[in-house]
């Protein structure tokens, strides 16, 4: 285990400092590092992707667990920071993505825990690892529920906010916050484990136009949209094709 930095004076100041550069460190696919890495891109920051050796990094981490985000000063101080929902609020401060008064960040952090908890707690775990090593019937059982029930719901409450919210494509206000970056990047990680034909059977432009109209907006944003275009991307989604495979071969298209 490696202690935080706790110097709060001196590090407040290091977090404030122009020229910043950033390195995210997880495995090499995509699932619980996509958001930390949608807002860096989103905010167009110098950050490098990074891929841990689990054997030899895990010592290095704070909580021994991973993602860890490190940001590094332009005289080569560095801090980390780990805890997924520590990080991506943390860089939503940082790049002006969070409310702009209490009440907005709340706001903001509710709608983002409702997609971040829809990502860990209903599709990681109540579906994609509970559902592994079972027949094909339970698995089949399971994608059903998921699909119908669980994912249906968290549609049809977003899609109502969304409306609530004058149909303008953001959860608060008329600006792009964490909320939907994580709306966003949390549907893209379920297309690249379900597949986007099972996901459009739910989320579409007749049940939820309004959250497609928000994900389209952040994935117009020109960095963001260089970022899930760029080769690094595509080759952390054949990574992620391979991992899903390993554990659910059937939602994998045949070829």
């Amino acid at each position: 285990m490696k202690p935080f930095n706790l110097n709060s004076e001196e590090n407040s100041k290091l977090v404030a400092s122009d020229n910043l550069k950033y390195t995210h460190s997880y495995f090499s696919i995509h699932f619980a590092g996509t958001n930390a890495r949608g807002i860096l891109a989103y905010a167009g920051a110098a950050w490098t992707p990074l891929y841990v050796n689990w054997g030899l990094d895990k010592p290095n981490m704070p909580f021994e667990v991973i993602p860890l985000l490190t940001i590094i000063h332009p005289d080569g101080k560095e801090l980390t920071l780990s805890e997924n929902n520590a990080i991506d609020i943390f860089l939503a401060k940082q790049f002006g993505l969070h409310g702009r008064n209490a009440w907005e960040e709340a706001l903001i952090n509710a709608f983002y825990s409702s997609s971040n908890c829809m990502f860990f707690q209903e599709i990681m775990n109540s579906f994609f690892w509970e559902s592994s090593g079972k027949s094909e019937d339970e698995k089949a059982k399971y994608l059903d529920d998921f699909l119908n029930k669980t994912l249906a719901s968290w549609g049809r409450i977003h899609e109502a906010h969304l409306v609530n919210n004058h149909s303008n494509g953001h959860y608060v206000g008329d600006r792009t916050t964490l909320a939907d970056i994580r709306t966003t990047t949390m549907l893209d990680a379920l297309e690249k484990i379900i597949g986007p034909n099972r996901v459009a059977t739910i989320i579409n432009t007749n049940k939820t136009p309004n959250i497609l109209k928000l994900r389209a907006n952040i994935e117009s944003n020109p960095t963001y949209k260089a970022w899930i275009s760029s080769d690094e991307y595509k080759k952390l989604s054949v990574n992620s094709a391979g991992f899903v495979k390993d554990h659910h071969p059937e939602l994998v298209p045949s070829s």
